[in-house]
């Protein structure tokens, strides 16, 4: 996102004299987090008239949101959603991918860059029967992504003749004496096809006690959520998953986006939370200057006042970075920019908004969306008006693969001619 951001901001041609700007949020995979961060940006709308000819300065007035981009996992997505058509903000997922977000009686600022899942589970379904399975298992996430996807799913293998077993439900946090029944199913079920629509956090706990019973002889058919996962992806889990057919997105081409990373670093980015705790996990060392406050710095400290031991390297033990590690000199998905989907969608969100306001800057009087043919002005747009330009677009634009899910908020402002 703050690679497509800079990109456009920098573009002599895409939004001239405007400079995109941004606040980042954590979801932290949950519904009261992204709440908690959508309600700060929607206050500020309520009391915030966007009339930058008085507010130039961005560093002592903080704009509108125009734009929301994300969440990853629809019912982070629903929840945002449900909030922002309230305010006729628009939404951008770029991997949301429930089909219950189609419903744009009930999500009407809701717009996504990645296909609805009827497409995904009618291909699960298509395989299945390719290969004459008609006896098999299906697992979903506990959530408006994993049950309306597996629901669709028995739909499609109804019309094949092709048999369930069992169905189950998980979540990252299922209590364990359900995750063992889930488990015990599982082992005791002569289906040796299990069809899987979950997120990897979801799916996780399960994956590992399935490893530490040893329960082996399983097809996994994955969904596009986990299907190249690094959680599940995992050496210690491959005589139980290996093999796994699954689903991903088509992949897009990101020019600059390789050097973009590689560029990556704390001292550049000083009040970037994301980096410190990308760099402290990356080279297993802890940032300490400016950073006291910092869980790694903090448990570092605290161990060593405790005169604790320990035999493994953990965050509280971990050496000071020494700010000269090289980011190219490591394995990690973070670096993996040769096939850019989830990034890919991203970026796509971001330009599909930055489109919309050019369409806003660029309309001639009489030919607007707006009453009588008018055109919005841009130093006082509001996000409905941005949310209007948006729809209309996603019908003519490649950006979206359908009109109608940490949270990202767009905000931006005009400079002087």
């Amino acid at each position: 996102m703050i690679f497509a951001i800079e990109e456009i901001n920098n573009s002599p041609t895409l939004l001239p004299n405007m400079t995109l700007g941004y606040s980042i949020f954590d979801t932290c995979n949950t519904v009261s987090k992204a709440l908690e961060a959508t309600l700060s940006f929607v206050a500020q709308n309520k009391i915030d008239s966007l009339n930058l000819d008085e507010f130039c300065n961005c560093s002592e007035h903080i704009p509108s949101t125009i734009a929301v981009v994300g969440a990853t996992g629809s019912g982070i997505s629903t929840a945002v959603a449900n909030l922002l058509g309230l305010f006729y903000i628009p939404q951008v997922s770029y991997a949301s991918s429930s089909r219950l977000l189609s419903n744009r009686n009930e999500y009407k600022s809701f717009l996504r860059t990645i296909p609805n899942d009827e497409h995904q589970a009618t291909a699960m379904a298509d395989i299945v029967e390719y290969f004459r399975w008609n006896w098999v298992g299906t697992i979903a996430a506990d959530d408006n992504y994993g049950r309306p996807g597996i629901e669709k799913f028995r739909e499609e293998t109804e019309e094949r003749n092709i048999c369930i077993d069992f169905s189950e439900l998980i979540a990252q946090y299922l209590p364990d004496d359900q995750l063992q029944q889930v488990v015990k199913v599982i082992q005791n079920s002569t289906a040796k096809v299990i069809v899987v629509f979950s997120s990897a956090p979801d799916l996780e706990p399960l994956i590992k006690e399935i490893v530490t019973r040893n329960i082996t002889g399983r097809i996994w058919l994955a969904s596009e959520a986990w299907a190249s996962s690094s959680l599940i992806a995992m050496p210690e889990f491959f005589h139980v998953m290996g093999g796994t057919i699954g689903f991903a997105l088509k992949a897009g081409q990101i020019p600059g986006f390789r050097e973009f990373l590689q560029k990556v670093h704390p001292k550049k980015s000083a009040n970037n939370g994301f980096i410190k705790e990308f760099w402290e996990e990356t080279f297993n060392c802890y940032l300490p200057e400016g950073n006291k406050n910092y869980p790694g710095a903090a448990a570092f400290h605290k161990g060593r006042e405790e005169g604790a031991v320990s035999g493994n390297s953990t965050a509280a033990f971990r050496p000071p970075c020494t700010g000269e590690e090289n980011i190219t000199s490591v394995e990690t998905p973070y670096m993996d920019y040769t096939h850019l989907r989830i990034s890919y969608n991203v970026y796509l969100a971001v330009y599909s908004i930055a489109h919309a306001l050019q369409d806003i800057y660029t309309c001639t009087p009489g030919k607007g969306l707006f009453a009588n043919g008018s055109c919005a002005d841009i130093k006082k747009v509001e996000a409905w008006q941005s949310r209007t330009t948006l729809s209309r677009d996603s019908a003519q634009s490649y950006f979206f693969v359908e009109t109608g899910p940490s949270a990202a908020v767009l905000g931006y402002h005009a400079s002087a001619p």
